[in-house]
């Protein structure tokens, strides 16, 4: 099966990049579809991004929440 890589800002779901397709044996035979695999990267984009809510940044941490740097199950001071 053919794959499509395509990224997208985790929060507006607007393009960041869509890769070329990754063909297989049976690329262009007819009845064969590519299919899109969507990677989120970031938060939002450009247009989006002066919109993101108040409470998407901790200020406690000091993260925002995609950062994978709050995650853990012990506040910043404990760890």
């Amino acid at each position: 099966m053919c794959y499509r890589v395509v990224e997208r800002y985790s929060v507006c779901r607007c393009l960041y990049y869509q890769h070329a397709v990754d063909p297989c044996p049976n690329h262009g035979q007819h009845g064969h579809t590519v299919q899109e695999k969507t990677v989120l990267v970031g938060y939002a984009c450009g247009s989006h991004s002066s919109h993101r809510p108040e409470t998407a940044y901790d200020s406690q941490n000091g993260v925002l929440p995609d950062s994978g740097y709050g995650s853990g199950a012990y506040p910043s001071a404990q760890r």
